[in-house]
């Protein structure tokens, strides 16, 4: 009886702690609504003050559901939409049809729940989502409008087979097929703006909504547009700071509380993969046509640009540097657009094929990371839509945006899931190893290596799963680790030769926190790094000597290709030897810069997780942690289990934890034996992480329940 006692302590530890997270998230969230909306309110009272208009105020005071910020003036800024050619460009049939070798059966989403927030409910009874019951479960009020908006991107993940001929606005045809991405999943539908769900009392942010919704996989097609932006066709409007005659600042690739609580969302939730449009701003402005132009002044006010006024350049005007706030979350996937690729019967055959949309909005972040994380197809794309009222139709129409790249990424990495779910039944794709898949499957686009308009590169469904069935086979290494204060993880492998040594690393990192009251200086192409934990990885030519470090952006000059160093913005790292010689012994080395942190306040130390992948190598000869090289003899055995595993030969009065790979401390004791057993029989099968403490080292070691 006693060992079923402390088993259900442990477990309702578990979960307790898992509920007073979230419970902090949620009123952290509640109270930055509550904030937000003051603001707001001042920022009306000061523009009533000057502009008597009631029509202005009101059209204002409906924009507040929409909110996304502020800038440092106290101007509010307010989300936008951003708007069988996808799937074949993106490899996807291979996983609809089963022909993945390795692989039993076909994957169309089936058993996988996609969570949509965009802006308003999608058509659940549009012919596209008729193949079976309640697919689309809208969690809006009945009384909103149906959105043609949602409705596509719902179509882009999940419509059914829908062979259909597209008209576009010169009068030529394409018979194309309107297939999703995963035509037998099913969805959860929100609104992005700011709402009182049935059932609710209060109103709710689309944070808010995250955090009750609890998706493993959510996409979110909106964005913001801090720079220039076109007024009804009429007037260009500036969305920056500017002051007559030529002083301008923008917000454009600024980490703001936006991309802080996405960040935040996804530490607190590291299963939660977030997928987001990188916007369609690129090149928009005022250049080159005659339009009035206008800005805001402090007050909210707009006034025109004087003749004698410099304006400010048209967004990405270098290039570069249009993405807005909320897109640049580290822990999030943000996701830019390309044309529809031709060659090669619509196959990916080289970086050329892949031609960035003109409007798909540009990285880096301000302080040089990698924004758009990747690029797929997104223009002249059909998709189902509605009439925009209560009723709901079944229409079609044709469009662009990243708004419509963004949820093939989503409904592939959805797929993904379940893919992961027949090889691992235990386990769970999180948001750290759902990216790290991602970005090593990609094929190249644009420069080699990472660059601002195409992230990592064209995202390619087949190789994704492809490297999951190399996981299950040990041809690939694929895990999910733990990194301790102090430590360096170390593996050491053969390189094939037969292809490139390539290693891929991604983290989840504590949210970067805002100063409540930044300033335009503080905010306006600030290089500092957003990472709180910087990770490092290296393969070390272990004959040679040579070291071979990461891909990065240089901030200043981001259109040049990418390099190789020290990496220190991005929570993202990769390392690629492109012709290792065959049979030759490397060392892979993840590390750490500083004290590795948590997100509490005040922030505590604590081990960092992280996902990585490898490929290229015939053979892994060893794998070591930095404490076992330092203290030899102390083991872990079994790390194979079902119920109990042993630490051996540890000195008396060493402490051990027992971690699961979210980081979350499940057990903790003293040791007094040679042999002290660790009871993991409460746990449910996966990873967890055992860490031996002594009076000279910190051991960690991975063990497996099964």
């Amino acid at each position: 009886m006693k060992k079923i006692f402390i088993s259900i302590g442990i477990l309702t530890t578990i979960v307790m702690n898992a509920q007073n997270n979230n419970e902090v998230l949620k009123k952290t969230l509640e109270r930055q609504r509550i904030e937000n909306n003051k603001k707001f309110d001042l920022f009306l009272s000061k523009h009533f003050e000057s502009d008597k208009n009631p029509g202005t105020l009101k059209e204002l005071e409906e924009q507040r559901k929409n909110l996304a910020g502020f800038d440092p003036d106290g101007k509010p800024y307010f989300y936008q939409s951003d708007d069988l050619d996808q799937i074949k460009n993106s490899n996807a049939d291979f996983l609809q049809n089963g022909t993945i070798t390795g692989l039993t059966g076909s994957f169309n989403g089936e058993n996988i729940k996609y969570t949509i927030f965009d802006g308003g409910r999608a058509f659940e009874g549009h012919e596209l989502f008729n193949n079976a019951a309640d697919r689309v479960n809208n969690k809006e009020a009945s009384t909103m409008n149906y959105s043609s908006h949602a409705t596509a991107v719902t179509g882009f993940i999940g419509a059914k087979d829908y062979p259909y001929t597209l008209t576009f606005t010169n009068g030529t045809t394409r018979v194309t097929n309107l297939r999703g991405i995963a035509q037998n999943s099913t969805f959860d539908n929100y609104a992005f703006a700011t709402t009182t769900l049935p059932g609710g009392s209060a109103s709710s942010t689309v944070f808010e909504k995250i955090v009750l919704a609890q998706p493993k996989i959510s996409n979110h097609s909106y964005g913001t547009n801090p720079g220039w932006s076109s007024l009804y066709g009429i007037a260009w409007i500036w969305g920056g700071q500017f002051i007559s005659p030529g002083t301008t600042a923008d917000l454009q690739g600024t980490y703001l509380d936006s991309d802080q609580t996405y960040d935040n969302i996804v530490y607190n939730n590291p299963t939660y993969v977030i997928v987001k449009s990188a916007g369609n701003s690129y090149g928009m402005g005022p250049t080159g046509n005659t339009l009035a132009k206008y800005y805001k002044n402090s007050a909210g006010t707009y006034v025109q640009f004087a003749a004698t006024d410099t304006l400010p350049q048209n967004n990405c005007a270098l290039g570069y540097d249009c993405i807005g706030f909320g897109s640049l979350a580290k822990n999030i996937i943000v996701v830019g657009a390309s044309d529809i690729l031709t060659a090669s019967d619509k196959r990916y055959s080289s970086p050329s094929d892949v031609i960035k949309s003109s409007y798909s909005s540009a990285g880096p972040r301000d302080d040089g990371a990698i924004k758009p994380d990747i690029i797929t197809t997104g223009t002249n794309v059909g998709y189902g839509s509605t009439a925009e009222n209560t009723t709901g139709s079944s229409l079609y129409n044709v469009g662009s945006g990243t708004s419509f790249s963004g949820p093939i990424v989503t409904g592939i990495i959805g797929v993904w899931m379940q893919i992961y779910k027949q090889l691992y039944p235990a386990l769970e794709l999180n948001a750290a190893s759902a990216k790290t898949l991602m970005i090593h499957s990609a094929s190249e686009a644009g420069t080699v290596g990472p660059d601002p308009w195409n992230g990592w590169g064209y995202i390619d469904a087949k190789k994704g799963a492809e490297l999951l069935v190399g996981k299950s086979n040990n041809t690939i290494l694929f895990n999910d680790e733990t990194l301790n204060n102090g430590s360096v993880n170390a593996r050491t492998v053969k390189a094939s030769g037969s292809e490139p040594l390539k290693v891929t690393l991604s983290w989840i990192d504590p949210e970067y926190v805002i100063p409540t009251s930044i300033t335009w200086a503080e905010a306006y192409n600030n290089r500092t790094s957003r990472l709180i934990n910087d990770l490092d990885v290296r393969i070390i030519d272990t004959g040679t000597g040579i070291i071979y470090q990461p891909w990065k952006l240089n901030a200043l000059d981001p259109m040049t290709p990418a390099t190789k160093g020290d990496n220190t913005v991005d929570n993202v790292e990769q390392v690629v030897i492109d012709n290792p010689t065959p049979g030759a012994v490397y060392r892979i080395e993840i590390s750490h810069k500083g004290t590795l942190k948590n997100n509490a306040s005040p922030s505590v130390t604590s081990p960092q997780n992280y996902s990585i992948i490898a490929s290229g190598f015939s053979e892994v000869l060893g794998t070591k942690d930095a404490g076992l090289r330092k203290s030899d003899g102390i083991t872990i055995a079994p790390t194979v289990v079902k119920d109990f595993t042993n630490v051996l030969k540890a000195p008396k009065n060493s402490t051990f934890n027992v971690y699961d790979l979210s980081g979350k401390k499940l057990q903790k004791g003293k040791i007094n034996n040679h042999k002290e057993p660790i009871d993991l029989s409460a746990y449910t099968n996966g990873i967890y992480i055992i860490e031996i403490k002594t009076d000279k080292d910190v051991i960690s070691k991975k063990v497996i329940k099964e």
